[in-house]
């Protein structure tokens, strides 16, 4: 590249999670040579005023992502402010725009954490050609994005959530589960059957205030016994998702210097 990508994150002040999300996200570009801006904003900020900085940020040929680090305060309306993101700059694959060219096969960029999953799969051979995979959960960040790629894969993907009938025994009959209920220690290894492939996205915190995922963590051992694969938590999707924000700024500022 010409010149060093430039990501540009806002972050609104209240969220614990948030911050630290945020501070991975910046260590991350350090380490690997992407310039990067968090403007923090007070909690009582408008919208008004959340809607010129990302115009201001649009208009910035230096640069190459805007990231609206999500959740806002709820007197933020998050699906108005992420359609002001000019869809060229949009990292985290959440503006309209993005979401219809995904759902058409001609996204622009991918959405961050289904690529992350996606491309762990791949690394680890995980063929997902005809697979059954059940993900439960049906946000525009990991459900419904995911349901698109695995399609564009040849899986066959079927969206649940928490208010699924049979939610266990859909799980035992899939190939591949995805879980992101946001659940601590939801499920375990009985929950499972033999030579399953298990991604777990959540990160809750449990009962002794350690992070934790959907899966409890003390089953791992007798998951790999049944012959199941399973993402750790901390340390697994959280960390692909990051990569994959990466991956995005690289490639809008290729496509921004190649146009």
């Amino acid at each position: 590249l010409n010149k060093k990508p430039k990501l540009c994150i806002i972050r609104v002040e209240g969220d614990k999670a948030s911050e630290r999300y945020v501070r991975n996200k910046n260590k991350m570009c350090d380490e690997i040579g992407i310039l990067n801006e968090t403007i923090l904003l007070p909690n009582d900020v408008t919208q008004e005023e959340v809607k010129d900085k990302i115009m201001e940020l649009n208009n910035d040929v230096e640069c190459s992502g805007i990231l609206l680090q999500l959740p806002l305060p709820k007197h933020l309306d998050e699906k108005y402010l992420l359609d002001q993101i000019c869809p060229y700059l949009d990292v985290d694959c959440l503006s309209s725009w993005n979401i219809g060219k995904l759902l058409k096969g001609e996204e622009y960029v991918q959405s961050c954490t289904p690529k992350g999953i996606v491309g762990l799969l791949k690394f680890y051979g995980v063929d997902l050609k005809g697979k059954d995979v059940l993900i439960v959960n049906d946000s525009t960040i990991v459900g419904r994005p995911l349901a698109l790629l695995m399609l564009k894969e040849k899986a066959t993907p079927t969206i649940a959530h928490i208010e699924t009938k049979n939610l266990k025994d859909k799980i035992k009959r899939a190939d591949i589960i995805v879980l992101a209920t946001g659940n601590a220690n939801f499920v375990g290894a009985d929950d499972f059957v033999k030579g399953q492939v298990i991604v777990d996205v959540s990160i809750n915190v449990g009962t002794d205030g350690k992070l934790c995922g959907d899966v409890v963590k003390s089953d791992y051992n007798k998951l790999l016994k049944k012959g199941c694969l399973i993402t750790p938590v901390p340390l697994g999707i959280g960390q692909t998702t990051v990569l994959s924000l990466m991956e995005n700024v690289i490639e809008i500022a290729e496509k921004r210097e190649e146009n």
